[in-house]
Formats: C-alpha cells, structure tokens, sequence
C-alpha cells in the first residue's frame, strides 16, 4: 500500500527547497550589502584622508594676496563642497549600514522559514519512518498468518 502522506511530504519537500533557496539568495544580499559597506567606507576614508590637503589647497591659493570678495566668495564655495562631499559621503555610509542591516533581519526571517519547512517535512519523515515500519510488521504478520494456512496451525490475531 503507498503512503497516504506521500503529496504531503511532497509539497513539504518542496517548501523546504524553496526555504532553502531563499535563505542562500538572503546571504549573499548579506555579503553583497557588506561588500557595498566595506567600498562607501573605503570611499569615506579616502576622502577624509585628503579633505584637509584639499582644503589647504584652496586657502593657500588666496592666502598672502590682495583679492576681491568674488574670489574669497568662490574659495568659501570651495570649501563649502569639500564638506557637503564629505557629508554626501558620511551619509552613503550610513545608508550602507541601514541596508546591510535590513538584508540581516530579512536573512534572519529566512533561516527562520527555512528551520520551520524542515522541521515541518522532518515531522512527516518520522511519522512516515513509523508507518512504514508498522506497515512491514503487518506484511510480515500476513505472510505468517499465509505460511501457516499452508501447515496447518493457525495463530489467534491477539498473538
């Protein structure tokens, strides 16, 4: 006789594989969402290691001379977009963190449906291991019960 559970464990099977392919896709969003961390913060460094040369730059290039107001006026500019680049930067970090941060969570709520579809097929694995063990005790009871309409004695059902 066939498993009655056998399109249960089926669609069980087929829960956990789809489980299983949506926790692999969550982790690399992880490592891809790191990996973008590990740039904008690269990126980040680098341009703090040169803000101040660049800034130096502009002030050298005003500093000691007789100037008009226009080119002190572009020399603030200057520097204002030296900081706004830098907090255009800062702000790219943070973005990056709260990313990798979501693609954790949603990593998380993966490996938490995937540990849910597996436990769900392995409860029919094991009642299926125990229905399949009752089922050969009772064809081997059967076959008994057959051999011995062949010699005669007969067992009582309760033994």
């Amino acid at each position: 006789m066939a498993y009655v559970l056998q399109p249960l464990l089926k669609i069980r099977v087929m829960r956990e594989d789809r489980a299983s392919g949506e926790l692999t896709a969550a982790r690399r969003a992880v490592a891809a969402a790191q990996d973008a961390l590990a740039a904008r913060q690269k990126e980040l460094d680098a341009f703090n290691e040169t803000k101040e040369e660049r800034r130096d730059r502009i002030y050298n290039a005003i500093m000691g001379q007789a100037v008009s107001r226009d080119r002190i006026d572009l020399a603030q500019e200057g520097v204002a977009r030296i900081d706004e680049e830098g907090a255009l930067k800062a702000d790219n970090v943070a973005q990056a963190k709260n990313d990798l941060k979501k693609r954790e969570e949603a990593a998380e709520v993966a490996r938490a449906n995937f540990v849910l579809a597996t436990k769900n097929r392995m409860k029919i694995d094991e009642h299926k291991a125990v229905w399949t063990a009752a089922e050969a005790k009772e064809q081997e009871f059967r076959a008994e019960i057959e051999l011995e309409d062949f010699i005669g004695k007969k067992l009582n059902v309760a033994d």
